[in-house]
């Protein structure tokens, strides 16, 4: 079974993971967590991606099929008139 640990909320609706918690998610001061309610009404807390990570993601789960990204980029920035970055993801 996983670890249990409690903890109390404060009157400002903050709590603290509890250093065993925190030590096995890796997470250290100023990482961003989010939480996740489950149907069940379990939370679920996990370090947040950060969003070039999930646009990786994204763009790896899009290289298995027959996409042309350089298209829809480029359509992208015409339906939007942005500019395009130079940036590779």
């Amino acid at each position: 079974m996983g670890i249990t640990e409690d903890a109390t909320i404060t009157s400002k609706g903050q709590v603290t993971i509890p250093k065993e918690i925190r030590d096995a998610l890796g997470l250290d001061a100023g990482t961003e967590v989010e939480f996740v309610l489950e149907d069940d009404g379990s939370v679920r807390v996990r370090p947040k991606e950060p969003p070039v990570d999930r646009l990786r993601g994204i763009r790896d789960q899009l290289a298995g099929h027959d996409v042309d990204l350089a298209a829809m980029r480029r359509e992208s920035k015409r339906a939007w008139g942005g500019t395009e970055r130079e940036e590779e993801l």
